[in-house]
């Protein structure tokens, strides 16, 4: 979709056309949809989510004032709802997955080498496993951050505007977990060398 459609789209949905606001979130549903899964961790509590986020995009549509992109900005309601869910449920219960996702990771995802042996696609699906058993560890706002850089592709510019923060506290955050996610392998490293 051009971004002069999209903005038209827009701007017809904030005049009270919810057909126009169909057409636009639909346009953003598969992407948001995969954001959705990557938060919650299983396809029934994504779907959920994305109804929340598209009722309080459609909610609050004439306050979107076309600072940000339409798909930042749907982020960053679907952020906010998920922040608030989790507030909502039982923190304990809420980090236990109950579907794994790495099937859904796309393509590439810490360099999946389809040149490479079977054996090393077992092993880099093993360490996907193991990185997303880690990210249920973090505080929600860290793995938020880090699916965000690592899995979405997005700028730090653009996670502190989503997470309505600083681009410092965003490098500071991204660093802080890779380099939990660094000292746990290389303790794990040093068990299997030991067990060699």
């Amino acid at each position: 979709m051009l971004q002069a459609e999209e903005a038209e789209l827009i701007a017809r949905a904030q005049r009270g056309d919810p057909e126009a606001f169909c057409v636009v979130a639909t346009h953003h549903h598969r992407s948001l949809y995969l954001l959705a899964l990557k938060y919650s961790g299983n396809h029934h509590d994504a779907e959920d989510l994305m109804q929340d986020v598209m009722l309080n995009a459609y909610r609050a549509i004439g306050q979107f004032k076309g600072m940000s992109s339409f798909r930042t900005w749907l982020a960053r309601i679907m952020m906010n709802s998920f922040l608030n869910q989790k507030r909502k449920s039982d923190p304990i219960a809420s980090t236990k997955r109950s579907e794994p996702i790495e099937d859904d990771l796309e393509p590439g995802f810490y360099s999946k080498s389809p040149a490479g042996s079977s054996e090393r696609n077992v092993h880099n699906g093993l360490v996907i496993q193991q990185i997303l058993n880690l990210l249920g560890s973090v505080p929600e706002r860290q793995r938020l951050m880090f699916l965000m850089k690592h899995q979405e592709g997005m700028t730090c510019e653009e996670i502190a505007e989503t997470m309505g923060t600083s681009v410092g506290t965003v490098k500071k955050t991204l660093f802080r977990v890779v380099d939990r996610l660094r000292q746990h392998f290389a303790v794990a490293a040093v068990k299997e060398q030991h067990h060699a």
